[in-house]
């Protein structure tokens, strides 16, 4: 077959011309009239990065010791260890603020071998006086923990202000539900804390403050920074205590607003139900908790 000429250019002149166009597409620019680089097309600036996701929640999980009060100091560590619990709040007859130095040494021994720490003790009254706020704090110190979820007298603040920053302690207003005159509100809590030092917040306890007619998921983004520590509870339509899962309480709405508000303290689940054998309901709900925590994204 022999080559044609079309208008003074060959087919094998075409082919190696289209060729070269080609070539120089590839490299990112054009060619201009006489076959010199033009200018090469426009850049585009990258795409931002993507919006990190918030961080996963980080929470302490453990137990109010109350969950088995009818049980002794021994019992409680082992059956704490065989739920895989490694925090725990006591209330005082499992942990009383009278042990001499070596009772204290004895049972700081015996949580440490099961690889259990003390984060959070209470419920407690505090006063106004001030040898007794030291002496409570002093215990603190002493027994490892530092929130004392507790039912403060008011007229103690303008101290707690001054003690809590200089031992290094926190006290968590615990509210007790609708016959808590003093704390039994979300608003009663956020009015008494307008202006107080940091470490005095709430402890908030939600089924008391379900049964107070206050909605648990609004009342953790509202005391935000306020919030120490928890005593964790599930109600259902009758405002009754059940397994945690069971009731009405939207577990991943609420750990997501627990963790938009970077909660960090003691989080106890406190099971008041079947205290003979609580067991249990301790296990499933601290599944549900799991469970619904790994939602939160």
């Amino acid at each position: 077959m022999s080559f044609r000429k079309e208008k003074g250019i060959s087919r094998r002149d075409f082919v190696r011309l289209g060729t070269i166009g080609l070539a120089a597409v590839g490299a990112g620019c054009t060619l201009g009239p006489g076959g010199e680089h033009a200018i090469p097309p426009p850049t585009f600036p990258p795409p931002p990065p993507p919006v990190a996701p918030p961080p996963p929640i980080q929470l302490r999980l453990g137990l109010q010791s109350y969950s088995l009060r009818a049980f002794k100091f021994d019992d409680v560590v082992a059956k704490t260890k065989d739920l895989g619990l490694h925090y725990i709040e006591f209330f005082g007859a499992h942990f009383p603020m009278g042990m001499k130095p070596e009772e204290l040494a004895a049972t700081q021994a015996k949580l440490a071998a099961a690889e259990i720490k003390v984060d959070a003790y209470g419920v407690v009254g505090i006063g106004k006086d001030e040898g007794g706020i030291r002496t409570m704090f002093e215990f603190a110190k002493k027994a490892g923990f530092d929130v004392y979820t507790a039912n403060p007298d008011p007229a103690g603040f303008d101290l707690l202000d001054k003690l809590c920053p200089e031992y290094g302690v926190k006290v968590a207003i615990h509210n007790h539900g609708p016959g808590d005159k003093r704390w039994g509100r979300l608003q009663q809590m956020l009015d008494g804390l307008k202006d107080r030092n940091p470490n005095l917040g709430v402890c908030l306890d939600t089924g008391h403050l379900i049964r107070a007619g206050d909605d648990v998921i609004d009342g953790v983004r509202k005391l935000g920074p306020r919030l120490l520590a928890f005593h964790f509870k599930d109600c259902n339509e009758q405002n009754s205590d059940v397994v945690v899962g069971k009731g009405k309480t939207d577990l991943v709405a609420f750990f997501t607003a627990v963790r938009d508000v970077k909660f960090n303290g003691p989080f106890a689940l406190e099971y008041e139900i079947d205290a003979s054998n609580p067991l249990p309901g301790i296990a499933e709900s601290c599944k549900a908790i799991n469970e619904a925590v790994a939602k939160v994204v």
